[in-house]
């Protein structure tokens, strides 16, 4: 073997590895991997990492992030949100637009910040996961409909509470 060889894995090894892991995007992300997700995961780069808008992040926030299975991101933002009622209230501004910018932040990064926790979650699987990691990755990945559905429902009530209140 060169020194050629031995310095630098040959494209077949690599081509491997991106299948791998493109074939895991799929399993854990589900059935919008290959109509959405797998052109938006594209665009992402160390560079670049704005990969279009994402609507559902945008109207549904938090309620996205817990629907997607991203539980600990949904609970920052929770809290940041907590955070920043409570410096509203502190300051008596009565609505500073930071709920319009989370929202933006959210369409804006909801795909990078789906893309890291998708390659967070397979690595973990694939270096802790028992014999059947694709059982794992469908698991761990995909959407969970209730949690999202209550969430939308509380956060319909907050909605209408806060109108009737006004």
């Amino acid at each position: 073997m060169s020194f050629d060889h031995q310095a630098f894995p040959d494209s077949t090894s690599l081509d491997s590895s991106v299948n791998q892991l493109e074939q895991d995007r799929a399993l854990f992300v589900g059935a919008k991997y290959e109509s959405y997700y797998q052109a938006q995961f594209e665009k992402i780069t160390p560079k670049k990492q704005y990969a279009g808008f994402n609507i559902a992040a945008f109207f549904l926030g938090v309620v996205w992030l817990f629907y997607r299975k991203m539980y600990s991101y949904g609970f920052m933002a929770i809290g940041l949100i907590v955070v920043i009622g409570i410096v509203e209230i502190l300051l008596g501004i009565e609505s500073s637009g930071a709920n319009i910018g989370l929202a933006v932040a959210f369409g804006m990064f909801g795909n990078t910040l789906y893309k890291h926790h998708v390659d967070q979650q397979i690595a973990k699987i694939r270096q802790f996961g028992n014999s059947n990691v694709n059982t794992e990755l469908e698991n761990r990945g995909g959407t969970n409909l209730i949690v999202g559905s209550i969430l939308l429902v509380i956060w319909l009530g907050l909605v209408a509470l806060a109108i009737s209140a006004s």
